[in-house]
């Protein structure tokens, strides 16, 4: 096997590794915590952790994708890397400064928030360790080992802080408290690991490239953030159109199908790299690789599909530990029915990141924001008719959707040629 098959599968493995611990945590912490902390204290918690998450997706700014691909297209330009780190810590460091300033103020006018001030304080401090930790930079060198290692050591950090710290119901300070100090300890061993790489003095790099790379993210952080408003809002339909019963059905099955197809975030974050090298260098290759790529999917996720369609029963009696069929049979139906997204699941990030590479974040707010209108209207009109059965096929219909709006929009860049390769 080549040098670059090697490094290929060894940041696959890097980044499921990283997958696995996102999944885990959570699976040892939330008993733990929902015990120690009643329910009123852990819908507290939830809604704190919630809140924090949008405003870690602001400091992140989307720079997980536009950071990485410049990083990746000037490895061996070292003032180019020296430009592009010192930039992107200069937008995190004022984003930053902003969510400080708007968690604050927000305590100001809401009373909720008000009551919770400490936790909200406290929190900040899991958004420094976000404007810190330089996953965009492991990224973009392909070594993506070194965000496992700091994954491992800030999960463990806070797992064994939550366990040492949380002991009874008015200890949910403490939870707030471990896990901003795992984050934080992930920034900072992110940021000593960055500095035996590059040397760490930061220059300002000039007004017209922040503005430019500004402009840039900001295309992509609009379509991050518009995003949910295709999936999460799905789920608020089916329950203004049915019961708890069924609502609690589509979120078994909808969660496997997420699981499942978190193998599309793995894989893209692990190509991604490699393909911003190859388009600054060779569009040929470039576009050999993005058919290899689309070639490996459709044979991955159709044996992940057959599977999901055939095993249904089996799969949702695994999660839910029921034992009576006929209560897990609906779900069942549901996961089925999601087994055609499935083949279609990693196309819309897939392109998508395709269209960053190629410069064309345009395209990606208006593809997406059709399908922001496309999801209220189907989505609406599919689950009044067939209840979870209907939003089930409309899941279907937007994922296909996504991924055909995201193709359509690479192929234009690039007309009869990308078709000639993919033909080839």
């Amino acid at each position: 096997m080549s040098e670059h098959k090697k490094s290929i599968v060894h940041n696959f493995i890097s980044l499921s590794l990283v997958q696995g611990l996102t999944i885990l945590f959570p699976l040892i912490t939330f008993p733990y915590l929902l015990r120690v902390l009643g329910v009123e204290g852990f819908g507290t918690f939830t809604l704190i952790q919630t809140g924090i998450m949008y405003f870690d997706m602001l400091v992140s700014f989307g720079f997980g994708l536009t950071a990485t691909k410049h990083i990746s297209e000037s490895r061996l330009d070292k003032e180019k890397t020296h430009k592009v780190i010192s930039t992107v810590y200069i937008i995190k460091g004022i984003l930053f400064i902003s969510s400080v300033i708007l968690l604050l103020l927000s305590c100001i006018f809401f009373s909720w928030l008000r009551a919770n001030f400490l936790l909200a304080v406290i929190s900040c401090i899991y958004l420094l360790g976000n404007l810190l930790f330089p996953d965009w930079f492991f990224q973009g060198i392909q070594k993506m080992r070194n965000i496992t290692i700091v994954a491992f050591v800030s999960k463990l950090a806070s797992l064994l802080l939550i366990f040492l710290l949380v002991k009874e119901k008015s200890d949910l300070i403490y939870v707030i408290v471990a896990l901003a100090a795992g984050n934080l300890i992930a920034g900072f061993l992110g940021v000593y690991i960055l500095s035996t790489y590059v040397s760490l003095k930061l220059k300002f790099p000039g007004k017209a490239f922040i503005i430019a790379m500004t402009k840039e993210s900001a295309y992509v952080f609009t379509s991050i953030i518009l995003a949910p408003f295709y999936s999460s809002v799905n789920i608020f339909i089916l329950q203004g159109f049915t019961n708890p019963l069924i609502v609690g059905q589509y979120a078994v099955a909808e969660k496997i199908f997420n699981a499942v197809g978190m193998l599309t975030n793995i894989a893209n974050r692990t190509f991604y790299p490699h393909l911003s090298q190859l388009y600054a260098t060779s569009i040929i290759t470039y576009l050999k690789n993005v058919r290899r790529i689309v070639f490996l999917f459709a044979l991955c996720f159709f044996g992940l599909a057959l599977i999901q369609f055939f095993c249904a029963d089996f799969i949702v009696h695994l999660v839910t530990g029921k034992t009576a069929k006929e209560d897990i049979g609906y779900a069942a139906d549901i996961l089925r029915i999601m087994s055609i997204a499935l083949l279609f699941s990693p196309y819309a990030s897939f392109f998508f990141q395709l269209l960053v590479i190629q410069g064309q974040k345009k395209a990606s707010i208006r593809n997406i924001s059709a399908i922001v209108v496309i999801n209220l209207v189907s989505a609406c009109t599919l689950t009044y008719l067939y209840s979870g059965i209907g939003l089930a096929v409309n899941v279907c219909i937007i994922v296909f959707s996504m991924g055909l709006f995201n193709f359509i929009s690479f192929n234009k860049k690039h007309g009869m040629a990308i078709t000639g390769v993919l033909k080839s």
